[in-house]
């Protein structure tokens, strides 16, 4: 399995990844397959949600860190892109592509670096009982490369069934008494974050 992952926010001409998002993908497919990594996935925004309305994400898997470096720049009909170079950590456990229906919303998070490894063992340990009891995937949870001790940034990738999902699965928001074991953890994690922020995505098949 690949370790490092490029997380890619990416711009279109006018309206192209809303009328067109196979063309979106395929030139990340394209890029991925022609410089020697493979396309982890493709996501185009919600409309009024995170990002403007020609934007989205693309997550691609390299073989090392100096390839996924080395890699152009997207083209075709991207205008425009910012990268992050990340690695793997406790998910995705291989790097076969997540392919569920529904929301996907990537969360940054801030951590300073000396309370990484119980930010991300609390995460770890919360999401088995947060998959059983909502209709939630946590398809990955990569730590950057692009920012150094005393800071951290991560990024969880997790696929909800719709955004009611989401709004029941929040600790703040009086879930169910079968998730406490979740969101305990989840609000004692609160704790360790400086700051977040996050953005509700379509897949692109």
């Amino acid at each position: 399995m690949s370790r490092i992952f490029e997380y890619c926010h990416y711009r279109t001409g006018p309206r192209v990844v809303q009328s067109d998002p196979p063309l979106v993908r395929a030139e990340f497919e394209r890029r991925a397959g022609d410089h020697g990594g493979k396309l982890f996935g493709c996501w185009r925004n919600m409309v009024g949600l995170g990002m403007s309305r020609d934007e989205g994400i693309a997550v691609t898997a390299w073989p090392d860190e100096a390839t996924a470096r080395q890699a152009p720049a997207p083209g075709g009909p991207i205008t425009g892109s910012q990268s992050h170079i990340m690695e793997a950590t406790v998910r995705p456990v291989d790097d076969t592509p997540p392919v569920y229906e529904g929301i996907y919303v990537f969360r940054w998070f801030d951590v300073p670096a000396a309370d990484w490894q119980p930010f991300c063992d609390l995460s770890d340990a919360a999401w088995p009982n947060m998959e059983e009891v909502f209709d939630v995937n946590v398809c990955a949870f990569w730590r950057s490369l692009d920012v150094a001790a005393p800071d951290s940034k991560t990024l969880l990738l997790t696929r909800y069934g719709d955004l009611s999902v989401w709004e029941a699965s929040r600790w703040w928001n009086n879930p169910v008494k079968e998730a406490e074991a979740a969101m305990s953890r989840f609000k004692s994690r609160t704790e360790l974050v400086t700051d977040s922020i996050a953005y509700p995505t379509l897949p692109i098949f």
